[in-house]
């Protein structure tokens, strides 16, 4: 999550499957997030800089991985990432290793583009939105650096990294899990 300091901002909390309780420590009190039913909590950074947060409910499996990062930015740095998060995602090269990871992304087989948005491509609403998912730096509840390395990991067998997540392991192979990289990492 990326807020601007200085500023209080109201965070609307939504559950779907059991209690979780959301907790910036630094920022915030905890904030029980109950399914069916709408919570707000407020969060306020005094100054930029990246403040951790945990589910601190125990709600299943990966609950000790159910982590959130908050990147507070002054308010210049701030307005410039949003203007770029409203641009949409590049057309890869033709024939490069992103343009083929493109088309395995909007391959019916595979699927992505169903629960993942991006941009000009997709506008699933399972999975986060993967447009500039590159202006992050980890991924998969903050359990994962944002290398080349751990996506093919995370590629490789998502429920494996992350026990209890909602993505599925969809077989791919290692020619297609290079390309799917390349083609992430065009999302900028």
């Amino acid at each position: 999550m990326v807020v601007p300091a200085g500023r209080y901002i109201d965070v609307g909390l939504k559950g779907v499957d059991v209690i979780h309780s959301f907790w910036v420590p630094k920022l915030n009190g905890k904030k029980d997030v109950i399914p069916g039913h709408s919570q707000h909590t407020k969060l306020f950074a005094d100054e930029p800089g990246e403040y951790w947060g945990q589910c601190a409910e125990f709600c299943g499996l990966s609950h000790a991985n159910m982590r959130l990062r908050v990147v507070a930015k002054d308010p210049a740095d701030f307005e410039k990432w949003m203007a770029d998060q409203q641009k949409a995602a590049p057309t890869p090269e033709e024939g490069s290793d992103a343009d083929k990871g493109l088309a395995i992304f909007k391959s019916e087989a595979r699927g992505c583009f169903g629960c993942h948005t991006i941009k000009g491509v997709s506008n699933g609403k399972i999975g986060p939105d993967l447009t500039h998912l590159k202006s992050r730096a980890t991924f998969a509840g903050s359990i994962f650096e944002l290398t080349d390395h751990e996506l093919a990991r995370w590629l490789r067998n998502p429920p494996k990294e992350k026990p209890g997540s909602v993505m599925p392991n969809l077989e791919l192979s290692e020619d297609e899990i290079t390309q799917l990289v390349a083609y992430l990492n065009t999302l900028e």
